[in-house]
């Protein structure tokens, strides 16, 4: 990961704004400058993340990022997929959606364990954005938050089936909650475990289950589990 480029004691500190919407993106500058920051709105279209992973890096220290960037044309990516990016160079970024109770499970759990902060669209405000850049921040710096740390716990299978005409897997994680179902996108899985994948076989996965939220969690490294004890409370 390389340095940090953005600082809490830095004078103005400019605030990248990606979002396909022209309008949305002036409204969410005002929230920039309210939170302290110069707000940086960013023209598309962009064809490939990197591209613009570079732009954001050479004007800016911080981003705010719609995650639906491709229903007007402005990339052929996910906001989730540039947040990740920018994540993964040591530049803090904040991911915005107005859909995060439909996205959440597919589109963004992909990258989620690389995206320290996301905000739905009402909740985003001067006070959620410093917040939120803070968090990332600590983040950024190896101060992990008890709610972002993965552990190696068992899943259940209790269904396969498609949404958006990708496959999906629903899984129980009893050291989280036995009693609710989380769903992610099957292309996490390993590609020789896809074959293993049906109702009530068991996987272990690095899971950050110190989460308070299912939109929170996010799921990494899978192995098979071995069948289980009819003892063990999770038959």
């Amino acid at each position: 990961m390389n340095a940090l480029r953005f600082s809490m004691s830095e004078s103005n500190p400019r605030l990248a704004i990606v979002d396909d919407d022209r309008s949305a993106a002036i409204a969410a500058g005002w929230d920039v400058e309210r939170a302290g920051y110069d707000p940086f709105i960013v023209e598309g279209p962009y064809q490939n993340v990197n591209t613009l992973v570079e732009h954001i890096m050479q004007n800016a220290q911080g981003a705010l990022c719609d995650h639906r960037l491709t229903h007007r044309g402005f990339a052929r990516f996910s906001g989730a997929l540039l947040v990740a990016s920018l994540i993964d160079k040591g530049l803090p970024a904040i991911l915005v959606t107005q859909y995060k109770e439909i996205d959440t499970d597919v589109s963004i759990r992909k990258w989620r364990h690389k995206i320290p902060i996301l905000l739905s669209r009402d909740e985003t405000n001067a006070s959620t954005i410093r917040a939120g850049m803070a968090a990332c921040l600590s983040e950024l710096n190896g101060d992990v938050p008890i709610s972002r740390r993965a552990h190696r716990v068992l899943l259940r299978i209790t269904d396969i089936s498609e949404e958006s005409e990708e496959k999906v897997v629903d899984v129980i994680i009893p050291s989280w909650n036995p009693q609710r179902a989380v769903r992610f996108p099957a292309s996490l899985v390993p590609e020789e475990l896809q074959d293993d994948l049906r109702q009530d076989v068991r996987l272990f996965a690095l899971v950050n289950i110190g989460a308070e939220t299912s939109d929170e969690l996010y799921f990494q490294q899978f192995e098979l589990a071995s069948e289980p004890d009819e003892d063990d409370g999770l038959a």
